[in-house]
C-alpha cells in the first residue's frame, strides 16, 4: 500500500511541475501568480521526495537508472 501511495505522490508531484508554465497566462495579479508558482513547485519537491520515500529503494533506483542515467553506449556518436 505504501507502494502505490508513494508512487501516486510522484505522479501528482510531475503535474504540479507541468501546472507552472500554465500560471503566467492566467489572469491574476503577479503577486498572486508569484505565490502560486511557488506553492507549485515547493509542493512539487514535497511529493516527490515523500512519494520516493515511501516507493521505496528498489522502485526509485528502477526509475533512475530507466530515466535519468545512460549507459556510455548511447552517448557515443561514432
Amino acid at each position: 500500500m505504501k507502494k502505490k501511495i508513494g508512487i501516486i505522490f510522484i505522479i501528482l508531484s510531475f503535474v504540479l511541475w507541468i501546472l507552472i508554465p500554465v500560471i503566467p497566462f492566467l489572469s491574476f495579479g503577479a503577486g498572486l501568480k508569484t505565490a502560486i508558482v511557488s506553492g507549485l513547485f515547493i509542493g512539487g519537491e514535497v511529493f516527490f521526495w515523500l512519494g520516493a520515500l515511501l516507493a521505496g529503494k528498489d522502485i526509485m533506483k528502477n526509475f533512475i537508472k530507466k530515466y535519468w542515467r545512460r549507459d556510455k553506449k548511447d552517448d557515443d556518436l561514432s
